[in-house]
């Protein structure tokens, strides 16, 4: 009985294991093979690479290496996985083999797991650059320095042979900015005590010059990513700078950019803009990252303080409540780059060769829930430049003052009102909708028009143009007094008016959006005709076939009062502002 049991455990134990490759929720699988080289000396390959809650930069094959133990590892770099915990459970290895009766994985347990780890032979070039004016407050500048100093602790634990090369830039006025600077030089044991005292030393003083600083930035890490040697150059990866600020920029100028102004009409922040975000540095883009605090002395403008702030960052500018926030966002901040360099290396028996796969977790159960992690409040926004960053959709409602001329029996003239509603869903280069309007002429008529609507770039961002087409319907709602002029009219031409008729016509709008205040403006032009019916007051023969006068019983000549419904022309313009929401 108790041998029955021991069989009975142990095929529900390969069962299991079986199970728990076959129905794995995270893996990685693929076809391991052993081949010669040039010279003669073994060369191992993975291909048909597949994975499932695991991602990593795509790749058809990949060479392995062989390990001290004599096992060949397989590096997959930039990898990730949704599996709670990450990849610190390890992935295991499994062997697709013939076990006398059928294919079927099975675990090899002396082949150590697959873990989570760093390249260390990429270059990457960072430059903090950090607010040092007197707004901040002592209390508050404790805070920036101690989430500086978070920064470069992940950053060094994360590499810390030197393949990060760091520089700090400390700002306030521009001279005291050329002051404080830490030349970029490669992050290990000896240079980072070195950074942790430069920041310590940094002092707060009146201004900020953030778009001088940030053009400072980029030269120095332009300058020194030329100035590489071949070797390095060939491991350089990526290049980015890191800045804080409490407010907006009120001390940068430069008589080569242009006069300062404010806001986003500023040419410094203009040129920061055009010239320094995402600009080529060695073949790479030089990336932006902007955290920002509305400081006391910023207004509560939260258009224009968001516009700024977009147009400085590559990606959305991280907008924080307060400065309790700031430690955590300079970590995340500084994990975030380092998962560029985030590899998992799985391994293999040497002397095997066939179908493998490594798995994440337990493939038989449905894999636990993450616990959410509080991050840090932030503001996102669209993406400043291109296009293809606009995310919002576009809401607006409007109001119009309106003009019309038609051309009845004499030229006509109304004024009146209207409103209307607007709305867009932004594509790739345009944003497409559609609008709705009535417009009211005082003693007149009513018109309702609808259609498409176009918005071509980035409304988020920048100035933009509107453009739309509308079938108008006009309605005939004349008042007392206006039924009463045209009456008067048509018997000045002997005639008796019955009315006007529905009309229609076609609408063409031209309009710009702006970001100040979130206001846009727009014409809408609109060209149609209707019918009006008049009775002529001079009665007329009724005549025969032959052209000759009917006679009633009494002998008398027929008569009657004939009609027309002649097609009169009207055009109607507006002069509209709207407000987006």
């Amino acid at each position: 009985m108790k041998k029955l049991l021991c069989v009975i455990i142990g095929i529900l134990a390969c069962f299991s294991a079986f199970s728990q490759a076959e129905n794995a929720k995270y893996y990685i699988e693929g076809d391991y093979e052993i081949s010669r080289g040039d010279n003669n000396q073994f060369v191992y390959t993975l291909s048909n690479i597949t994975s499932k809650g695991i991602t990593f930069s795509p790749v058809d094959k990949i060479v392995g290496h062989v390990e001290d133990d004599e096992s060949i590892s397989f590096a997959f770099e930039k990898a990730q996985t949704d599996y709670p915990g990450g990849f610190a459970e390890g992935l295991k290895f499994w062997k697709w083999q013939y076990d006398g009766n059928e294919y079927k994985w099975q675990r090899d347990s002396e082949v150590k797991d697959a873990q989570q780890q760093f390249k260390t032979d990429g270059v990457m070039v960072v430059m903090l650059i950090l607010d040092c004016s007197t707004s901040l407050g002592e209390v508050n500048f404790a805070k920036l320095q101690n989430a500086a100093i978070k920064f470069i602790d992940v950053m060094y634990n994360a590499s810390p042979n030197g393949s990060v090369r760091l520089g700090i830039i400390g700002f306030n006025t521009m001279s005291n900015t050329d002051k404080m600077v830490l030349d970029i030089q490669p992050l290990t044991a000896s240079t980072k005590s070195s950074m942790i005292q430069f920041i310590h030393s940094l002092t707060l003083y009146n201004n900020t010059s953030l778009y001088y600083a940030m053009h400072k930035g980029s030269d120095m890490i332009g300058n020194y990513v030329s100035a590489m040697s071949s070797e390095d150059r060939e491991k350089y990866d990526y290049a980015c700078m890191v800045s804080f600020t409490d407010g907006y920029d009120n001390h940068s100028s430069d008589e080569r950019i242009g006069i300062p102004d404010k806001g986003l009409d500023n040419p410094y922040f203009q040129y920061v803009r055009d010239n320094v975000v995402d600009k080529l540095i060695g073949g790479k883009e030089l990336k932006s990252y902007v955290i920002a605090i509305k400081g006391n002395d910023v207004a509560e403008d939260n258009q224009l303080y968001q516009a700024v702030f977009k147009g400085l960052a590559s990606e959305s500018p991280f907008l924080l409540e307060d400065f309790n926030q700031l430690e955590s966002q300079f970590e995340n901040m500084a994990k975030e780059l380092m998962k560029r360099w985030q590899n998992v290396t799985c391994y293999v028996p040497a002397a095997y060769r066939g179908k493998i796969r490594w798995t994440l977790g337990d493939g038989t159960e449905a894999a636990p829930k993450k616990t959410p992690v509080a991050e840090p409040k932030q503001t996102q926004a669209p993406e400043p430049k291109p296009v293809t960053r606009t995310k919002k959709n576009f809401w607006g409602v409007n109001g119009a003052a309106v003009f019309e001329y038609a051309s009845a029996m004499r030229p006509i003239f109304y004024v009146g009102v209207g409103a209307g509603f607007d709305f867009a869903v932004p594509k790739e280069k345009a944003a497409i909708g559609g609008m709705l309007s009535l417009k009211y002429c005082f003693g007149g008529p009513t018109h309702v028009h609808a259609g498409p609507l176009f918005i071509f770039g980035d409304y988020e961002n920048n100035t933009t143009f509107m453009l739309g087409t509308a079938l108008d319907l006009r309605f005939q709602t004349a008042s007392p007094n206006y039924g009463g002029v045209n009456k008067k009219l048509a018997e000045n031409y002997q005639q008796h008016w019955n009315g006007d008729k529905c009309g229609a016509g076609a609408t063409l709008r031209l309009g710009a959006t702006t970001i100040v205040k979130k206001l846009y403006f727009f014409t809408d032009l609109t060209l149609g005709g209707y019918k009006a019916k008049y009775q002529s007051l001079i009665a007329s023969p009724v005549l025969d076939n032959n052209g000759q006068p009917l006679l009633d019983a009494d002998g008398k000549v027929m008569t009657t009062f004939p009609t027309t419904s002649p097609t009169h022309l009207y055009f109607n313009v507006s002069f509209n502002v709207g407000y987006r929401f």
